[in-house]
């Protein structure tokens, strides 16, 4: 078995074969003496599998294989016994756990649907390129109708140089000339140019053939320059994309001073590449029934456009709030200033749809939730996000209190019953990860392939503890400004970060659904229910 440096994530594991040979690496998993190799008797449940559970107690990695298909998931309850001597068995009454937990979280899938990311799994297609295959396309992972990509702008308050920050991008990424190929230099003279540069650079697909996974822009403004990120959301999420400008600013502010280079995970040369599990013609219409009686007896209302048009793309809304009113929203009390920032968008969509003549039962936005271990190395990049989708009644929309309340409670319940950051970890720990980086989009999509979508899509990435510095020179930033993406074409794409004291909130709205009057007059809506609810809460 080949040897490699580490396992794509920073961790060395001797003797270890690299993830390229995925048969070689489930080989040396199974000899490793960490995983139980199921008997007959054992993959009752998995015929005709080869069937691997990791032997710990809790968090425990099972990894199924058939044919060329690998599939894993994290046991909450692990069914094995490990015995003082390492060895693993089958205990009867841990059998029983197992299932019993098994069960609880198929009824809370059934029952929630898309609302959480209990069901955390990697569930992947390999085919050997070498071996004549052709891969299934999975249209999110390279996506060509949209560009999927993360925003990411700062602004300082002097200039950054052109050359210096080219060898910056060069240092971050590791790759001569790639500062080069991923920089393009604007020059702004007023900020309707500068929305026009960010609309053109959102507008155009990341690839992820080769590093960077990212098309940066340096836009020279009266006001100081902007430097703005298109970063691929397959090979980053939005807590990754602040960890990488933060590495760009470092490197900047290094001229020349080299820092470990950036790894990102989903740019990995794999001879083998994901695919969407296959289903049978029978589970895909039980799946397509039980969405359909679901969306019938609680349809997830739109939010209504206003001024939309046919053009496809994006607009951004930036709004920044005042120190003061970014301390008021520090005093929300025992909730979360998450579940703030949520519940009142929950109460915005309710107020404009109700104006328009569109009024909903429950209301859905999705939140992305970051699954980083705390173990994972620094300088390892991967969409390592899933979507969780906070609901609300229009009882719990009856007065903003009850409103945080419910969120905050559905944020906590789903902290408490995710299995995302065990799965995380685990694949880590078997030399597994960039597996999951390159189907983590896979992951995402039956959050967005139902019928009716979610009305909005809120990314808060907190507080920073300090802002990205880029020298001396360059001056302190001034704003910082972040949106997610959505695969959705009417999908409201709200970004928040609080940055020098002060909140900044971005609107990234799709031209069918706003036009630009009516996504200021949505934004004073919403910043109106985010003082209501920070009244409430204090």
């Amino acid at each position: 078995l080949e040897a490699p440096d580490d396992d794509g994530a920073g961790v060395t594991h001797p003797g270890v074969p690299k993830i390229a040979d995925p048969a070689a690496l489930l080989r040396h998993l199974d000899a490793s003496g960490h995983f139980h190799r199921d008997s007959r008797a054992g993959r009752m449940y998995h015929p005709g599998m080869v069937s691997l559970r990791e032997a710990v107690s809790t968090d425990s990695l099972h990894v199924s294989v058939d044919d060329n298909r690998v599939m894993a998931h994290v046991d909450d309850a692990s069914p094995l016994v490990v015995e003082n001597e390492g060895r693993s068995r089958y205990s009867a009454p841990r059998a029983v756990a197992h299932n019993l937990a098994g069960m609880a979280k198929d009824l809370l899938t059934l029952v929630r649907g898309r609302q959480g990311d209990h069901r955390c799994e990697l569930n992947c297609e390999w085919v050997a390129a070498d071996a004549g295959g052709t891969p299934v396309k999975v249209p999110l992972l390279e996506p060509k109708t949209s560009a999927w990509g993360v925003q990411l702008d700062v602004r300082v308050a002097g200039s950054l140089d052109e050359a210096r920050l080219e060898g910056a991008l060069d240092d971050v990424v590791g790759v001569c000339g790639a500062g080069a190929e991923c920089l393009t230099i604007v020059d702004c003279d007023d900020d309707g140019a500068l929305d026009l540069a960010r609309r053109r650079l959102h507008g155009t697909a990341v690839p992820l053939t080769s590093p960077p996974p990212f098309h940066v822009y340096l836009a020279h403004h009266p006001a100081g320059d902007m430097l703005m990120l298109n970063l691929n959301h397959a090979a980053v999420d939005g807590f990754g994309a602040a960890r990488v400008l933060t590495r760009i600013a470092r490197a900047y502010a290094a001229d020349g001073n080299s820092q470990e280079a950036l790894e990102f995970l989903a740019c990995a040369d794999l001879p083998v590449q994901p695919a969407p599990p296959a289903t049978s013609r029978l589970v895909r219409l039980r799946r397509m029934t039980i969405e359909r009686v679901r969306d019938a007896l609680s349809r997830p209302p739109r939010l209504a456009a206003v001024e939309g048009g046919d053009r496809a793309g994006y607009g951004f809304h930036l709004v920044g709030l005042s120190a003061q009113q970014t301390r008021d929203m520090a005093a929300v009390g025992r909730a979360d200033r998450g579940a703030a920032l949520v519940a009142a968008l929950h109460l915005a969509i309710a107020d404009w749809n109700e104006a328009r003549g569109m009024p909903g039962r429950r209301i859905g936005v999705l939140v992305p939730v970051d699954l980083r271990p705390d173990e994972l190395a620094q300088h390892v990049m991967a969409n390592l996000s899933v979507n969780s989708r906070l609901s609300s009644t229009p009882r719990e929309r009856a007065k903003p209190a009850v409103t945080l309340r419910a969120i905050a409670w559905q944020a906590q319940r789903d902290n408490a019953t995710r299995t995302g950051i065990a799965l995380i970890a685990a694949l880590q720990r078997a030399g597994m990860l960039a597996l999951w980086a390159k189907q983590s989009s896979v992951v995402l999509q039956p959050l967005t392939d139902n019928h009716f979508a979610d009305a909005a899509m809120l990314c808060d990435l907190g507080s920073l503890a300090e802002a990205p510095s880029f020298g001396s020179d360059a001056g302190p930033v001034r704003e910082l400004w972040f949106s997610p993406p959505s695969r959705s074409p009417r999908c409201l794409c709200v970004g928040a970060v609080t940055v020098q004291g002060r909140l900044h909130v971005t609107f990234r709205y799709p031209h069918r659904l706003f036009g630009p009057e009516a996504v200021r007059r949505f934004a004073d809506l919403y910043l109106a229910q985010l003082e209501r609810v920070a009244t409430c809460s204090t």
